[in-house]
């Protein structure tokens, strides 16, 4: 038994194929035994028998986008901070800002009641 096979087993194992609006859905029944229910289903295997890659891949073409955005946030955020930690290395590397700090760090502190 090939991939394929192996994949278009699985899709039919449970599932039924609707029409809704025009459009052929898969449902599926999960197999949790008390808060199972049926869901939509986007199968990697087309009718022709074509793989479609982005449903073996990503599990449909709104989970792709969803995983786009997310990682785009995230791209943003580690942005954020790298500029944040840069800003603050030129700032330190400003002379005046440079002299007061070795100048509080050769002074030793000592605690006056």
């Amino acid at each position: 038994m090939g991939f394929r096979e192996s994949l278009q087993k699985r899709i039919e194992e449970g599932a039924i194929k609707s029409v809704l609006n025009g459009e052929i859905v898969y449902l599926k029944k999960s197999k949790l035994p008390l808060i199972g229910d049926w869901a939509r289903i986007y199968p990697p295997i087309n009718e022709n028998g074509s793989i479609n890659w982005i449903n073996l891949l990503f599990g449909g073409k709104k989970n792709l986008i969803r995983l786009l955005m997310i990682f785009t946030l995230i791209v943003i955020v580690f942005l954020g901070f790298y500029q944040i930690f840069s800003s603050y290395e030129a700032f330190r590397n400003i002379p005046c800002v440079k002299s007061c700090i070795d100048s509080m760090m050769g002074q030793s502190f000592r605690y006056v009641p």
